[in-house]
C-alpha cells in the first residue's frame, strides 16, 4: 500500500508494480534538477508548519487522479464500492482532519493500496482478492487514510527535496514545470510507498488507534503483514529488489505488535484470518465434528451426541486461538474424571461422552493438529511473544 506493508519495490503494499504511469515518473527525476536549482529552506517536517495545505493537497490529489484514471480501469461494482465506503465512513469519525475520503477501486492484479493528498484511496482488485477477512481490508485502509490525514506525500515529499511548504504549495499551484514536477514526485511517493520507515510505522500505530476506536479488531493490520512477508519470501528469486524492504517490514511488524501488547490489545489471529472455524455434520452415517478442514473429533449420529457436540464446537470457537500453546491444549484425570481442556478451561469431561464417540484422546490430537495445519498457513508470525 502505498502504506502499512510491502511492496515488492519498496515498502508499501504491492508485490510488483506494474505501473502505466512510468512515463510521468521517468519526468520526474529526469527534470528534478530544473526544480531543485532553486534553493529551498529545509522544512524538516511539513506537519509542522502552520500553513493549510488542504487546497494545495485537493489539487496536487486531482492531478494525481487525472493521471492514474488516464491509464486504469476503475470498477464500478456497486457491492465491492459499498465494502470499502463502509469501512471508510467507520474509520473517518477517527481521523484529525476532515478530509473528503474517498476510496476507489482498481481493476489490477497488483496487490496494492495507497493514498493521494486530499484523501482519495485506491485499492487494486488484487489487495481485495488477497485480504482474508474485512479485518485486514479495514486494516489497509486505516493505514491509507492516516496516510492522507497526516500529509505523509507532502511530508516525505519536503524530506526528500528539501523543500519548505510554501515551496510544495506555490509549485502545486503554478501551470509550469514546477507543478508537473511536483505532481509526478506526489505520484511516486503515493503509488511506490516510498515513505520513511518512521511515517510508515505512525500510519500503523494511528491506523491501529482508529481501528479500535470504530470498533474493528486491529489485529488485521498485522496478519496482512505478516502474510504479505511471507509472500515476499516465496516470489524473491522473480523481484530481488524486494530486499530493499526486508529491514523495514521486519521492524513494523515488531512494532505493530509491540503496540498492540502495550495497549493491552489481545492479539488472536483466527478472525482476521478467517480460521480455526468449527462445525458439526454427519459424514458417511458419522457424526463428525472439524475445525477447518480437520476432523477432529467422530461418534455416533444420535440426538444427544448431536447436542453435545454442538455445544463442544461453539466452546472450541470461543476457547481456541492460534497463539495457543500446544500443552495448554490438553487431557487431564481418567476415566470419570478425565477432562479436556484448553488453557486451564475445561471444554468436555470425560463423563459427559455418549457410548460411541471418540475418546477426549483423540480430540485433543485431531484439535492439536487443526492449530499446526492453521499456523503452517500463516508461518510469519511470532506467536509466543
Amino acid at each position: 500500500m502505498g502504506g502499512v506493508l510491502l511492496n515488492r519495490h519498496s515498502c508499501g503494499w504491492s508485490f510488483t508494480i506494474r505501473l502505466a504511469i512510468s512515463t510521468l515518473i521517468a519526468t520526474s527525476v529526469f527534470m528534478a534538477g530544473a526544480l531543485h536549482a532553486a534553493p529551498a529552506v529545509p522544512s524538516g517536517d511539513v506537519a509542522a508548519s502552520s500553513s493549510d495545505a488542504t487546497l494545495q493537497e485537493i489539487r496536487l490529489g486531482r492531478r494525481s487522479i487525472e493521471e492514474i484514471e488516464s491509464r486504469w480501469n476503475i470498477v464500478r461494482n456497486p457491492a465491492l464500492q459499498a465494502r470499502v465506503e463502509t469501512i471508510v465512513a467507520r474509520l473517518s469519525p477517527f481521523m484529525e482532519r476532515n478530509l473528503q475520503y474517498d476510496v476507489r477501486i482498481a481493476d489490477q492484479e497488483m496487490v496494492n493500496a495507497f493514498s493521494l493528498s486530499g484523501g482519495t484511496m485506491y485499492v487494486t482488485t488484487g489487495m481485495i482478492d488477497f485480504v482474508k477477512t474485512d479485518l485486514e481490508l479495514a486494516g489497509v485502509i486505516a493505514h491509507e487514510m492516516i496516510h492522507a490525514d497526516r500529509k505523509h506525500v507532502i511530508t516525505q515529499m519536503a524530506r526528500n527535496d528539501r523543500m519548505t511548504l510554501l515551496a510544495i504549495a506555490t509549485a502545486i499551484l503554478s501551470k509550469g514545470e514546477g507543478a508537473a514536477i511536483i505532481a509526478a514526485n506526489a505520484l511516486q511517493v503515493a503509488v511506490m510507498g516510498a515513505y520513511s520507515i518512521d511515517l510508515e510505522s505512525e500510519a500503523d500505530a494511528r491506523g491501529i488507534d482508529a481501528l479500535v476506536m470504530a470498533g474493528y479488531n486491529p489485529v488485521g493490520m498485522l496478519t496482512l503483514q505478516e502474510r504479505l512477508r511471507a509472500e515476499s519470501l516465496k516470489r524473491a528469486h522473480v523481484d530481488p529488489g524486494i530486499y530493499r524492504t526486508h529491514p523495514e517490514i521486519e521492524e513494523r511488524i515488531a512494532s505493530a505488535a509491540r503496540y498492540m501488547e502495550e495497549n493491552d490489545i489481545e492479539i488472536n489471529r483466527k478472525y482476521s484470518l478467517g480460521v480455526l472455524r468449527t462445525n458439526v455434520g454427519v459424514v458417511s452415517g458419522d457424526l463428525v465434528m472439524t475445525i477447518d478442514d480437520n476432523v477432529v473429533w467422530r461418534g455416533a449420529d444420535e440426538e444427544p451426541s448431536r447436542d453435545l457436540f454442538k455445544r463442544v464446537a461453539d466452546d472450541l470457537w470461543e476457547a481456541l486461538q492460534m497463539e495457543t500453546a500446544p500443552y495448554d491444549i490438553r487431557v487431564e484425570g481418567s476415566g470419570q474424571s478425565e477432562a479436556f481442556l484448553i488453557k486451564g478451561r475445561t471444554i468436555i469431561k470425560g463423563s459427559e461422552i455418549p457410548g460411541g464417540s471418540a475418546a477426549l484422546s483423540k480430540l485433543r490430537e485431531g484439535v492439536q493438529r487443526a492449530v499446526s495445519d492453521a499456523r503452517s498457513a500463516h508461518p510469519m508470525a511470532d506467536y509466543y511473544m
